[in-house]
């Protein structure tokens, strides 16, 4: 009946509310209600809450630039009117980190805290967050909630209690790119369930991802020279004007060939690379010159151009 998202790295408030957003275009269920939102800004824990209308109603416009750059974010969401205060869902110490979770993490425990709020104390008490979620659990096996704890440095750790594993429509993914951002969701009662957290996980992450770089379009015509090379690649000049196409597959030089040039094919300069694709086009060539791009015989192609990793945090 709920959904939980944590995510560490640039821009991980607007990419969990990204993550939110494309759970409620695709999802039915539980959700477009409330919305606990946390995040850690400068030492200290900024909220946005909203009992109904979901993502979509908590910002009026756009998201606040407090909020989208936070480099520490949870959330909390489901259906309409939970009880108040909603900051219960995502408690949070802002030396310690934050602490989210679905079904109900804000239940009390056997100790007397609430599930989350005993996961915030054992980190504050120098617990990592792997260490202090599977503490809380074992000592409440009949809890019925998922936990996900997200330190101030980053460390991401999620977990479901053994209640929940007779659920049949929870869903549960925890992704890391190789640049350090981390996401988790967990999520139950929100159909379709298989692949609806991966989803949610892969949006968030690819929001990330991409504020390290700045959008780019390169443009080609027909007539492109093919070369053969080492890997698929785009090369252009000093001036940013594409000059030729390396391809691996040395046969797409002699006859008439169709082919893509694969994921995030590089834009090169030089030896430099100077941009990715974002958007592969279907090629056709023949005797080593391009002839339709996606039927056409020019296009414009969506890249990015990536930030050193210390400019985009």
């Amino acid at each position: 009946m709920t959904i939980g998202i944590a995510a560490s790295g640039p821009r991980a408030g607007q990419a969990i509310l990204g993550a939110l957003a494309a759970v409620e275009a695709i999802g039915i269920g539980a959700i477009g209600g409330f919305v606990s939102l946390a995040v850690i800004v400068d030492g200290e824990i900024v909220r946005a809450e909203i009992q109904q209308g979901g993502s979509r109603a908590l910002f009026a416009g756009e998201v606040p630039a407090r909020i989208a750059n936070a480099e520490i974010a949870v959330l909390m969401s489901s259906g309409p009117n939970r009880p108040v205060p909603l900051a219960q869902f995502t408690p949070g110490d802002a030396v310690v980190g934050l602490v989210t979770g679905h079904r109900f993490p804000n239940s009390t425990g056997n100790n007397g805290l609430p599930l989350n709020e005993d996961v915030l104390a054992r980190m504050h008490a120098g617990i990592g967050p792997d260490e202090a979620i599977a503490a809380v659990l074992q000592q409440n096996p009949m809890a019925d909630a998922g936990l996900i704890a997200l330190s101030a440095d980053g460390r991401l750790s999620a977990a479901d209690s053994r209640v929940l594993d007779s659920f049949g429509d929870r869903g549960n993914a925890t992704l890391r790119s190789a640049t350090g951002a981390a996401v988790s969701v967990s999520h139950n009662a929100i159909l379709p369930y298989r692949g609806l957290a991966l989803i949610a996980a892969e949006t968030a992450l690819n929001l990330m991802e991409d504020s390290c770089s700045i959008p780019h379009q390169i443009g080609l015509s027909v007539g492109l020279p093919l070369v053969a090379g080492p890997e698929n690649a785009i090369h252009i000049d000093a001036d940013n004007r594409p000059i030729a196409i390396s391809v691996a597959d040395s046969r797409f030089i002699e006859g008439s060939w169709s082919f893509g040039l694969g994921y995030r094919a590089k834009v090169n300069q030089g030896e430099r690379v100077m941009a990715r694709l974002t958007y592969e086009p279907y090629l056709v060539a023949v005797d080593g010159r391009l002839v339709s791009i996606d039927g056409a015989k020019n296009a414009v192609l969506a890249a990015l151009k990536e930030i050193a990793p210390h400019r985009c945090r």
